[in-house]
């Protein structure tokens, strides 16, 4: 392992080159300290406490010529107690990092003089890396590391080439002269930052040490920018500094506008600042004029606080008269919401959307929703008296016809009986393929002509 000369040149030049405040040239450091030495285990020295004193002076700002001088006693296992006198010189750099911590960083010679048991010495190298911590005026605490390498040792044989010591050492040191961490106008911004050096004792000052603009009233607008620069204290300010309208009762109304100033806290308002009418169940209708004071939240409401009256089928007659509520989109129907059956003088009507299974009586699901219309029409008119017509295309037989259409008819009274229409309301006859309503040559003509029909007997 080699003393990393180049790589701590490199180092130090950065920090020589670092626009930094130290120390400035003439200034005197001394002090003392406590250390705490790790012997090279080459050595067969043990571990040892010692102490000594330091004096540096500056030579350039941040740069200083150091020398300590110590006292270690330490012990070996073959001929008992070593005393041990280090002395050390050194090039130190001082880096601030804050007003009152600097990094210091140090590298030169370092000499060992044993005197126990038999006087003889060593001469090496050593490097510093350390903090110095600014207690009050010029006093400061330092902690340093320390590393010792002799290339020579006074143990050298074979195998062992060099020695590497460590030691850790605090103390206290006192500078005397030029110091740079000064503020000769006490705004707790330090001179060599400081662009505005002689600020009034107590005047309150921005990070460059200047004074920051004054604000005599304290209402957050400073006194160039102020048009009312006497603002009672607590007022709140706009951008002018002027006091806002006052608003004594809170209720969003400033004073010259509110004509009711003493509104009870949390009560809504009007634009003159008075109370609005109480509306209970918040539907915009005031309790005085509401007739239906507890709708639902979310209900719309009329003039009158109560709820619209409701089509839910949209067919033009609302839920409180619709008898058929659930009449399909375009449907139209009459008074009562009931497709209408018959209009005008018409006496009979074709039931479209009703089928039958192939040849035989068995309705369709698909036609129990006609049927369902068609029984709520009937049952809002309970007089009226109606034939149920079942009808064939001409193929097959004519008995055949007879029987099916009839058969059909009846399925269907039967259907509407079932969904509560009075059988005396109805009645059920086949005619087989008479009574054509389309051609039976082609299949959409015999198709129409397959049909139920309703026709009105009274």
């Amino acid at each position: 392992m080699r003393y990393p000369i180049p790589a701590l040149v490199v180092a130090l030049t950065g920090l020589i080159s670092s626009p930094a405040t130290a120390q400035r040239p003439g200034t005197l450091e001394f002090g003392g300290f406590g250390r705490f030495t790790r012997f090279d285990a080459s050595t067969g020295l043990r571990d040892g406490l010692g102490g000594g004193g330091l004096l540096g002076i500056y030579v350039a700002r941040g740069v200083a010529i150091e020398g300590t001088l110590a006292y270690v006693s330490t012990t070996t296992s073959a001929s008992g107690t070593v005393a041990l006198t280090p002395v050390h010189v050194r090039l130190l750099l001082a880096r601030p990092v804050t007003d009152y911590i600097a990094v210091l960083v140090g590298a030169g010679y370092v000499h060992n003089q044993y005197t126990k048991p038999s006087r003889v010495w060593e001469d090496g190298a050593h490097r510093l890396l350390g903090a110095r911590f600014d207690l009050a005026g010029r006093l400061a605490a330092r902690l340093e590391g320390v590393v010792d390498y002799f290339p020579s040792p006074l143990n050298e044989v074979p195998g062992n080439s060099d020695n590497w010591n460590l030691t850790v050492q605090a103390g206290l040191s006192l500078r005397l002269g030029r110091s740079a961490i000064g503020d000769k106008d006490h705004d707790g911004v330090i001179d060599t930052v400081d662009v505005c050096s002689t600020t009034p004792r107590g005047e309150a000052v921005d990070g460059r040490g200047c004074p920051l603009p004054k604000d005599a009233d304290a209402d957050g607008v400073v006194d160039a920018a102020d048009r009312c620069p006497v603002t009672p204290a607590g007022d709140a300010v706009d951008l002018n500094g002027c006091s806002l309208p006052k608003d004594a009762d809170g209720d969003g109304v400033v004073d010259a506008a509110d004509k009711c100033p003493g509104t009870p806290s949390g009560d809504k308002v009007d634009a003159s600042g008075c109370t609005l009418p109480k509306d209970s169940d918040g539907d915009g209708v005031g309790d005085v004029t509401d007739r239906c004071p507890t709708t639902p939240a979310g209900e719309s409401v009329d003039v009158t606080g109560c709820p619209p009256s409701r089509d839910t089928d949209m067919d033009g007659v609302v839920n409180a008269v619709d008898r058929c509520p659930g009449t399909p989109a375009g449907q139209r129907v009459d008074a009562l919401g009931c497709p209408v059956l018959f209009t005008g003088v018409q006496r009979s009507i074709v039931l479209e959307g009703v089928n039958f299974e192939t040849g035989s009586a068995n309705l369709t699901d698909q036609s129990h929703a006609t049927l369902d219309r068609v029984a709520a029409s009937l049952a809002a008119y309970p007089l009226l008296r109606l034939e149920v017509a079942g009808y064939t295309d001409s193929r097959g037989g004519a008995a055949t016809n007879l029987r099916l259409s009839q058969a059909r008819a009846a399925a269907v009274r039967a259907y509407l009986v079932s969904r509560g229409i009075p059988p005396r309301q109805l009645t059920s006859r086949g005619f087989g393929a008479g009574n054509p309503i389309a051609s039976n040559a082609t299949a959409a003509g015999r198709a129409r002509n397959r049909r139920v029909e309703l026709h009105r007997m009274n």
